[in-house]
């Protein structure tokens, strides 16, 4: 009996390997499809939605329909926020150029402005995109809603950014393995964590599951 039960735990963890592994080639081809550049960010989108999905209602649903659906609805949402990202972050490392030529109270000045654009920065990029495909908001809403959350769920922001350090290190360690669950094992903590704080929000907002 107990030899059947590790033999279906066994079956059962290939299948969720399989899975990741399937999703990340449908990530990458997906990214290709969308010449790159423009098919990255609605690419990243997708796969937050099929693990979003996953955590809801398990791991049975259709990854290329999910995917591809999601990649469709939110294209132009997704690389809107995604060249806004882009932008955004190039002008932090301008304007921190800048403060490193700077001395006195202006640099004092410019390094609290910094690490506190900075800051607001992050905690609203951590739940932007899982917000997109988890929220029916327009595209003003959804980066209200991404800010505020980023705010009052601090918490769960700094737990991504520590278990994004923890797959940087595994990937230094283990690239040869890691290369094949690497989009989906960052989808996972970004999606897993940042899910606590998007399941309290009243459900009449809920994208479709």
């Amino acid at each position: 009996m107990s030899g059947n039960v590790v033999v279906d735990k066994m079956v059962q963890s290939l299948e969720i390997l399989v899975k990741i592994v399937l999703l990340n080639g449908i990530w990458l081809l997906f990214t290709v499809l969308g010449l790159g550049v423009l098919g990255f960010f609605p690419a990243t989108a997708a796969l937050l939605a099929v693990i979003r999905k996953w955590l809801m209602v398990g791991m049975e649903t259709s990854i290329l329909k999910t995917f591809a659906g999601s990649y469709k609805k939110e294209f132009m949402k997704a690389n809107l926020y995604g060249f806004m990202i882009v932008f955004y972050a190039w002008v932090l490392y301008v304007n921190y150029q800048y403060m490193l030529t700077a001395s006195g109270w202006l640099q004092f000045l410019l390094v609290v402005g910094f690490i506190a654009t900075s800051t607001l920065f992050l905690l609203t990029v951590t739940f932007l995109f899982p917000s997109l495909v988890h929220f029916e908001l327009s595209f003003l809403e959804n980066l209200k809603f991404s800010f505020l959350l980023g705010v009052t769920k601090f918490y769960l922001a700094i737990s991504v950014g520590i278990g994004l350090a923890i797959i940087y290190h595994s990937f230094l360690f283990i690239p040869g393995i890691m290369v094949w669950f690497l989009p989906s094992a960052i989808g996972f903590i970004v999606m897993a964590l940042t899910f606590q704080g998007l399941k309290r929000v009243p459900s009449s907002v809920h994208s479709p599951i």
